[in-house]
């Protein structure tokens, strides 16, 4: 049978009259027998499951003759069928997942079967069965009737005895046995009753005799496994009558166990009719019922995890994570404390709230009520009401005026902080999340909620439902987009969802009937009436009246008047503060308006006629109603004395002199407005003479103050003030964290043609005080606000450019600066979070030459250089991996981590983080598909005929599955519990993931109709999209086909011109579609396709038109995973970028390298992938930084609006260097290279100097190797061949002398040593080591030593016996004469003592310390990811008579923190640490276990799969390779700062003034 015919045959057909999705998503019955009778199904039929959680599985068997229907149904009436029909209904059993499993024990039918094979059916059934998943922690009850019962306790023994069952055996925590005869019963009478009704023996009869050996192995092993279950038994209690008679089936001591932890109880029924019930109120099936619904209630009170305090480590996790802590808190506590005793209870009392509340179907109960009635004060009265019901209540009040308050990311990390903190379950999923993408805080909320909501939380089933109170939806910029989330939460799970907002439901028009139902509730006048008159009698003391009847007067006519406005109320009662006669009082409560509008002009009028202070009010309503976020009054204090460039005495006394009724101090001493109507108002320019404000102006007005400030003294950088270890950063005004955060927001609104703007901002950005900002940045672990710096940059020289010339010299470094703040993120932002200090001197060298950074401040000639590197600009290009003798085919993204297929078979995984593999398995195939689940632990991967899956936690195959055709889509459902292909031969294939089995498999053209004959023959390629539940096919000249696999049924064909076709199969007029690929943003709708002649359209699947299309020649296609960046590839090498939406070009990437294979995007959105033959690249083009909508204000340009191409050209012609030698002696080094050539460069400069000499074209040089007494150069390239020849000075250059060696040795060379005079050669490879006599006249080989099976080794010159050689090899050391190779130790050699791991390599053997001791470095493996284990040893203790060697125990901390031994300059050696930095170990250092970090490399130049090649000169120079040049580092050693072992560990800082102190740069003034 041919795999096609298998797998029809193993996915029946007999379904396809149904859904699609129903047949595969839903789980109910699908392991139960097809056929049908009377009694019931066998197997395990599911006859309820819970719409939200589930919070116990029941499982219910029968007895000796019964069925899985006939035994739990009276009289055989559907209807009676109790646990289908009466359960799901009863409110105990809501959230109860139903089973009841059928066996066949028929006695009229012969069966060799008995009880111990049926207790295995049941266990076997349950632990496969989809429906109720292996990864589920709710408890399973069991229920047994009869024989059931021992059917029950067969199957828990079975389950604690083997250990695939555990997780089974665990779950089960409860079993109910109904006349179960536990001992069996007397062999005569039981015979006699059984054989009544049976007319011969079957072994399960047997199996029912007392002492029987089925029943004594059950009642011996139970009670050892029993202990902690609850058992309940019932026992009959009337006799049944069997023909002949009537007589007791189990008596009451059979049907008991009589163990400590059993209950028991009798019914008032017979054998038969304990488990069958006329209805509801029979006393019998109450007495069950309520046993049953009494444990499910315990274990869903167990399961219920209350409100718990995070311990310190876990709140800083979380907080770290997040970015966010219990701030909302706060936020509760203010409007908790203004709300009235006995206030809004009119809310809690309507019907509508109660059903909310408390119905078992989640709702959105949306509040909606004009400006200034006391929304927010009911939101946190609903919060307060909730807590006191102790329910599960997460909040969240929007604030347009606080930037940290108004946007959808903190909202969503702020809910996800409050439920983490609620429920570990939550708390695990937030951490697994947060720990794959540390940045994950960082992202747009399109990002967050698909990784942290959709694939995470949404996901997690609590018992107890949960509540969300969000108020102010109307402050919250794109608001609409909130709607759909919300939604969406309540439809996936158990969240109740209570909103407010100026504006109702409809007014945010879904396109979609919602699926959840949605309660509006209006806040009318009558609501709040009783809540003003609780404040105005509060309050009537306070009055101005002489009598009781005065203050009633006036207490009705401002109820009256207030239209339910508790704002006018408040401002009322101030304006009557200030008044003392009738008159006065009357005119008041007649003259003020109630209009919002007219009270605040009211209120500026009275502001405008002070003699005293007008220009501070205005300056305090600038500063509060422009501000990113409310300040402090102590930031305000210093903010207003710059900005007024005057002293005051007090904030508060200020604000309450000349602006009181408008601003107010909050209870944690922030400025705020008095309500958002005030802010709106005042920001209406026109309404007022004095006091309107004009937002650009205003913006302006606070953006110079904070550049004032940032020009400042208090943020001098390093270079003015005084260096020392000790030393702290003077003490900053409390205004130095708003000016830092909140100056780039203030500069998004200005004018961009604003000339003082430009000036005092290009005056900061040039002087040294940028650093400052940049290391306090840094210093608060939060590196957005460079990256939204930059953007706001780029958008404010974009919207100059369109009215004044883009030249000028601040034009100029503002747009470097634009570069450079997005550069330092993605290529230092690890190290300078770690070391914010390391802005000053460590990363401006290693910045282009044309960076601002590197043209300002790597000048110093104190400071660290960079030389050698011919790029003037930022490389697009990140890393490059290289895989010669592979051809890559598929490629995947996932979290941290992302897949390479390649054509040999291999799944190569690397980390996104270093570019290094860190996975490699073996599919077996080519491999066409890679794709990683919705858990960063599965993958799945495609060849030609099978599609195998991995669990990336233990790197093991999980499951195998042949398919008869290519698989050209792998996507994944249900949490990763199905996986879905699209197959070449028009087939949608379906497999369970947690049987392994094919669920199944339909053809999508098998029933269409009106196509043409061969239309949908053979499809080219296909795209899932899980969101919309659509499967998109393109056919070679074809309409693109649309498959609906909800319905199972055609959803559309799409064309170019129109969009929807009403023709099926239609072909395409000219060129048909090549790719395709699906908006991967939750809700998005759209589809792009690119066609053969170039064009490449957008299509809106929701109404089926074109909704844009441009010319991209593209034939890959990739959509970023927030759904905002559409990425192409052509054939030509070329990688293009647009705006999804639009198709507006971004960004192109041209390079000669062709055949772009697969594009890909990281997880972060921040980085493009791509293969192409043995490369893969990561790219991470500015263009990729997008401007998230709700970071910034709608007058600010997206960069996705700007008009630009941004090109960058690779040229591969440069042959790659392979090998590096150093000649101290020259004051030079070489550099092999792929082609065979040998360079000479100079450390001066670190361009190549001259071309020495040449190998056979395109034959790789592998070693070098100089001597510096005789100035030998031996060179050795992968043909094996090895040269040696002697150099010379040449006038200014170099001279190669005629070779002195010149043989090529057969075998491939590991090693080549010379001597010092150059008079002997060692060559050394993987069979033997070969000694050369060398002179001008000729060479000759002296001795040879053969090894069979070597493994790693390596060769040195004794750095203190310079006649003799030092091989390591495994764990042993062995010295020999350097002139005849004889060997010189025992035969065992040197015992090399310590941590010497047999799995260890030698790697490399570096002399230090002035040849005082040697340095080796051990490897697991000798590839170029491996990380290294570093000893140290005396020299003196490897001599000719020694037998062991113990390593430095001094040095034994070092040893697991060195990536690469780098060398040693003389008195100190050199390492990479595997932060990245590179330190050095001084042996006259005091103190133990420390080392001094000098310098770190750019996290790009560590990004690669080859080794690395670093060496250091006497001069202390680092050569470091980079691809095809070289780079050389001077004056990094005089850079330093020691640190121990535990402190190297740190990762991030505190603000600069707690932080710990700079690092030290010598030469600079003390």
């Amino acid at each position: 049978m041919d795999p096609l015919e298998r797998l029809k045959s193993s996915a029946s057909r007999s379904s396809l009259n149904r859904s699609f999705l129903s047949r595969t998503l839903t789980r109910r019955g699908d392991h139960a027998e097809a056929s049908q009778d009377a009694k019931g199904t066998l197997g395990l039929n599911t006859l309820y499951i819970p719409t939200d959680i589930t919070v116990v599985d029941l499982v219910f068997v029968h007895g000796l003759g019964g069925g899985s229907r006939s035994t739990w149904s009276k009289n055989g009436e559907p209807s009676l069928y109790w646990p289908e029909e009466w359960l799901p209904n009863d409110p105990g059993f809501r959230d109860v997942r139903i089973h009841s499993f059928g066996y066949n024990s028929d006695w009229e039918k012969e069966s060799s079967l008995n009880i111990h094979d049926f207790s295995k059916s049941l266990l076997e059934s349950i632990h496969d069965c989809p429906v109720i998943p292996r990864t589920s922690k709710s408890p399973i009850i069991l229920v047994g009737h009869s024989m059931g019962g021992l059917v029950i306790k067969r199957a828990y023994i079975l389950a604690q005895q083997k250990d695939n069952f555990a997780s089974t055996a665990r779950r089960i925590q409860a079993i109910f046995f109904l006349a179960t005869p536990h001992r069996g019963a007397d062999l005569a009478q039981l015979l006699t009753k059984i054989l009544n009704f049976s007319p011969g023996q079957r072994p399960y009869v047997a199996d029912l005799n007392r002492n029987s050996l089925a029943t004594q192995s059950i009642n011996d092993e139970f009670p050892q496994y029993s202990q902690d279950l609850q058992l309940f038994s019932f026992y009959e209690t009337l006799p049944t009558s069997y023909g002949i008679g009537k007589s007791m089936v189990v008596d009451k001591d059979l049907a008991v166990l009589n163990y400590v932890n059993e209950r028991t109880a009798y019914l008032n029924a017979n054998h038969r009719d304990v488990c069958k019930y006329a209805n509801q109120n029979d006393p019998n099936y109450k007495t069950v019922r309520n046993a049953l619904a009494s444990v499910i209630d315990n274990f869903r009170t167990r399961q219920t995890v209350s409100k718990r305090k995070l311990d310190r480590e876990q709140r800083r996790r979380l907080d770290s994570y997040l970015r966010t802590t219990d701030a909302p808190e706060d936020d509760f506590m203010d409007i908790n404390g203004t709300r009235m005793e006995g206030s809004c209870q009119w809310l809690l009392q309507k019907q509508s709230f109660l059903d909310w509340r408390d119905s078992a179907n989640t709702q959105l109960y949306w509040i909606s009520a004009k400006p200034a009635t006391g929304k927010t004060v009911v939101s946190g009265r609903v919060v307060n009401h909730l807590r006191d019901l102790n329910k599960d209540c997460a909040f969240f009040f929007f604030n347009h005026g606080d930037e940290n308050k108004s946007t959808i990311q903190s909202f969503l990390l702020s809910v996800a902080w409050q439920m983490a903190a609620m429920h570990t379950e939550f708390f695990d999923v937030v951490l697994a999340i947060c720990e794959q993408d540390e940045s994950l805080s960082q992202a747009n909320y399109r990002t967050i909620w698909r990784k942290l909501f959709l694939e995470g939380l949404l996901k997690v089933r609590l018992v107890r439902p949960q509540y969300w109170v969000i108020d102010g939806l109307d402050e919250c910029r794109n608001n609409s987009d909130v709607v759909p989330l919300l939604l969406k939460v309540i439809e996936c799970c158990a969240v109740r969802v209570l909103l407010t907002s100026r504006d109702q439901f409809r007014s945010h028009g879904q396109s979609e009937q919602p699926r959840v139902h949605v309660l509006s509730e209006p806040i009318a006048v009558e609501d709040t009436r009783s809540d003003i008159a609780l404040y105005l009698t509060a309050n009537m003391d306070h009055f101005p009246c002489v009598d009781q009847e005065d203050r009633q007067i006036m207490f009705h006519k401002i109820l009256v008047k207030s239209a339910g406005c508790f704002l006018w109320v408040k401002l009322i009662l101030q304006e009557l503060g200030h008044v003392h006669t009738a008159a006065e009082i009357r005119e008041v409560l007649e003259d003020v308006p109630s209009d919002m509008n007219q009270l605040y002009s009211r209120i500026l009028d009275g502001m405008s006629t002070a003699p005293y202070g007008k220009a501070l009010a205005k300056a305090i309503l600038t500063w509060t109603v422009c501000s990113a976020r409310p300040l402090t009054t102590e930031e305000l204090f210093h903010a207003l004395q710059i900005d007024i460039k005057d002293s005051i005495d007090s904030v508060e006394r200020s604000i309450a002199s000349s602006c009181g009724q408008l601003v107010y101090v909050d209870s944690q001493s922030r400025v705020q407005m008095i309500h958002q109507t005030a802010r709106d108002y005042l920001l209406q320019a026109d309404i007022h003479p004095g006091f309107g404000i004009d937002k650009r102006a205003g913006h302006k007005r606070l953006a110079l103050t904070c550049l004032h400030y940032l020009n400042g003294s208090e943020m001098k950088g390093m270079g003015h003030r005084k260096l020392s270890m000790t030393s702290l950063v003077k003490q900053r005004s409390p205004f130095v964290a708003y000016a830092s955060f909140s100056l780039f927001d203030h500069i998004s609104h200005v004018d961009a043609t604003d000339e003082e703007i430009l000036s005092t901002l290009a005056r900061f950005m040039g002087s040294s005080n940028v650093l400052a900002w940049i290391e306090f940045i840094a210093g608060s672990s939060n590196l957005t606000r460079l990256i939204q710096a930059g953007k706001v940059l780029r958008s404010f020289l974009h919207k100059r450019s369109r009215k004044l010339s883009p030249l000028g010299k601040d034009i100029a470094l503002l747009d470097s600066w634009a570069i450079d703040l997005l550069r330092l993120v993605t290529k230092f932002g690890k190290d300078l979070l770690s070391t914010p200090t390391s802005i000053y001197h460590l990363i401006p060298p290693f910045c282009p030459a044309e960076s601002a950074l590197r043209r300002h401040f790597a000048v110093s000639v104190r400071g660290i250089t960079v030389l050698g590197l011919s790029a003037t600009k930022w490389d697009d290009c990140a890393s490059t991996i290289f895989e010669p003798n592979e051809q890559f085919h598929a490629l995947a993204c996932s979290g941290k981590t992302f897949a390479v297929g390649t054509f040999s078979g291999n799944i190569v995984l690397y980390s996104t983080e270093t570019c290094q593999e860190t996975q490699r398995l073996r599919h077996g195939e080519p491999v066409r598909l890679v794709h990683f689940g919705q858990t960063t632990r599965f993958l799945a991967a495609a060849g030609a005929k099978t599609v195998r899956t991995w669990d990336l936690t233990t790197n093991q195959q999980v499951w195998e599955f042949g398919t008869p055709q290519l698989c050209m889509s792998l996507v994944t459902s249900e949490g990763d519990e199905l996986l879905l292909g699209a197959l070449k031969n028009n087939s949608l294939a379906v497999w369970d993931l947690t049987s392994g089995t094919l669920r199944d498999y339909s053809i999508w053209t098998e029933d269409l109709e009106g196509q043409h004959p061969h239309g949908f023959r053979r499809p080219i390629a296909a795209a899932f999209c899980m969101d919309s539940k659509l499967l998109a096919v393109i056919y070679r000249g074809q309409d693109i086909l649309l498959w609906d696999l909800e319905r199972d049924a055609l959803y559309d064909t799409y064309n170019r011109m129109a969009g929807a076709s009403p023709t099926l199969g239609q072909r395409a007029a000219d060129a048909g579609a090549i790719a395709l690929t699906f908006n991967r943003a939750p809700g998005a709708n759209l589809l792009a396709a690119a066609y053969s002649d170039g064009d490449l359209v957008l299509f809106d699947t929701s109404d089926g038109y074109v909704k844009t299309l441009t010319t991209a020649n593209a034939h890959i296609l990739s959509s970023s995973l927030d759904g905002r960046t559409l990425a192409t590839g052509d054939g030509s090498g070329k990688l293009q970028i647009f705006d999804f939406e639009t198709l507006k070009l971004l960004y192109c990437i041209h390079s000669t390298d062709y055949g772009i294979k697969e594009v890909q995007f990281s997880a972060d959105n921040l980085q493009i992938l791509d293969i192409r033959g043995s490369h893969c690249r990561i790219w991470d083009p500015v263009a990729l930084v997008r401007q998230d909508a709700g970071d910034e204000s709608s007058d600010v340009v997206s960069l996705s609006s700007m008009s630009q191409e941004s090109q960058m050209f690779i040229t591969e012609n440069i042959p790659l260097i392979t090998a590096l030698t150093l000649y101290e002696a020259g004051d030079v080094f070489f550099c092999g290279r792929e082609d065979g050539s040998v360079d000479l460069h100079e450390p001066k400069s670190g361009r190549h100097a001259q071309k020495l000499l040449s190998h056979a074209e395109g034959v790789s040089i592998i070693t070098l190797f100089v001597d510096e007494e005789s100035g030998a150069l031996c060179t050795t390239d992968s043909s094996s061949r090895v040269m040696v020849h002697r150099l010379v000075r040449h006038n200014h250059g170099w001279k190669v002398q005629p070779a002195l060696c010149d043989h090529r040795i057969g075998v491939s060379v590991n090693q080549v040593l010379l001597n010092r005079g150059s008079t002997r050669l060692l060559v050394s490879s993987t069979t033997n080591d070969t000694l050369w006599s060398i002179s001008a006249d000729a060479s000759e080989m002296i001795s040879t030593i053969q090894k069979e099976d070597r493994g790693a080794y390596r060769w040195t010159t004794h750095p203190t016996h310079k006649d003799q050689l030092l091989l390591v090899t495994g764990n042993t050391a062995h010295l020999y004469d350097w002139l005849t190779l004889s060997k010189l130790t025992n035969t065992e050699g040197i015992l090399l003592e310590g941590s010497v791991l047999p799995e260890l390599m030698i790697h490399s053997i570096t002399p230090c310390f002035n040849g005082s001791m040697i340095a080796t470095a051990f490897k697991e493996s000798l590839g170029a990811r491996a990380k290294s284990k570093l000893m140290l040893w005396n020299s003196s203790d490897f001599n000719v008579h020694a037998t062991s060697c113990a390593p430095v125990p001094k040095y034994h901390y070092l040893a697991d923190h060195v990536q690469v031994l780098i060398g040693s300059n003389g008195q100190k050696l050199i390492f990479l640490h595997g932060s990245g930095w590179v330190c050095s170990i001084d042996p006259q250092a005091t103190g133990l276990e420390h080392f001094v970090k000098h310098f770190f490399f750019p996290a790009d130049w560590l990004s690669t799969d080859t080794l690395l090649m670093i060496k250091i000169t006497r001069k202390s120079d680092i050569i470091f390779v980079k691809r095809d040049e070289v780079a050389v580092v001077k004056r990094g050693f005089e850079v330093s700062e020691r640190r121990s072992i535990g402190t190297v560990r740190s990762s991030s800082s505190s603000l600069t003034e707690a932080r710990r102190p700079p690092l030290q740069v010598r030469g600079e003034s003390q």
